[in-house]
């Protein structure tokens, strides 16, 4: 009588099961029967193939199905690997930032500055938050980092006149909307947000950690109070490798925009 290790380990060919889906539970189970952890480089489909007697189109649709699952990740030219856990920015439908999120979510969030100072308004930036070109706004640049690991890098304009010397305040560990709430008494009111996958180019691969060309979420925000007046707008780059965003849909969300914020 095989053993119980045997079993997990070997294709049963007399079972009803695809082998596809035996494969599956055989890998998984070897994944952590091996003591395997995120990022750890996993077996090509031709080892997988020997040694489990199948042919490599089942091995592929078993990785394949895997993949799916968010078990595992396959990078072109390198490999496959067992996936890193992607955590939920928590933004796609909240008016809480990233900060809270992560707050709440017992994750250490620290932020990087890159740039903070106040500047001209472009024109993307000046239309967005409803202000004349070359109005001055403040810039802020930060690359945030999840548990010291490179999560995001955002760049937020607010418009200089109404938060007078937020320009000098510490943003390495404070949240931006809580300073908004409690400093300057702005109550938020709804946002617009746009998510679409891009590619990284050299300079945000850098601050990320990722190779140029890497897949990465571009979030584009606007934020307007209660009164309807524009108070923030925001771009961000969050790793594809790292990130995902839950989104609850219903009939009654429809034809309803979606309000979020960031911070």
């Amino acid at each position: 009588m095989p053993s119980q290790q045997q079993v997990v380990d070997a294709i049963d060919t007399a079972s009803a099961l695809p082998y596809y889906h035996q494969l599956k539970t055989i890998l998984r189970a070897r994944i952590a029967r091996e003591g395997l952890v995120a990022g750890d480089r996993l077996w090509s489909d031709n080892e997988v193939s020997q040694s489990y007697g199948v042919s490599r189109s089942v091995v592929r649709q078993a990785l394949a199905e895997l993949e799916n699952e968010g078990v595992l990740e396959r990078i072109k030219g390198k490999g496959t690997f067992l996936a890193r856990e992607r955590r939920d920015h928590g933004l796609a439908q909240s008016l809480q930032g990233l900060y809270a999120h992560a707050q709440k979510a017992g994750i250490t969030l620290e932020s990087e500055v890159l740039r903070q100072e106040i500047a001209a308004a472009g024109e993307a930036v000046a239309d967005a938050l409803h202000l004349p070109i070359h109005t001055p706004v403040v810039v802020l640049e930060r690359v945030r980092r999840a548990e010291g690991e490179p999560w995001a890098r955002t760049t937020t304009w607010l418009p200089a006149e109404l938060f007078p010397g937020i320009e000098k305040r510490d943003f390495r560990r404070d949240s931006l909307y809580r300073i908004l709430s409690d400093d300057y008494g702005i109550t938020m009111g709804t946002a617009r947000r746009s998510i679409e996958a891009v590619l990284a180019r050299e300079d945000i691969a850098a601050s990320l950690e990722v190779d140029e060309g890497a897949p990465l979420l571009r979030i584009r925000s606007v934020l307007w109070d209660e009164t309807g007046r524009p108070i923030e707008a925001f771009t961000a780059y969050h790793r594809g490798d790292a990130s995902r965003f839950d989104i609850v849909v219903g009939k009654e969300l429809d034809s309803a925009a979606v309000t979020i914020g960031h911070a």
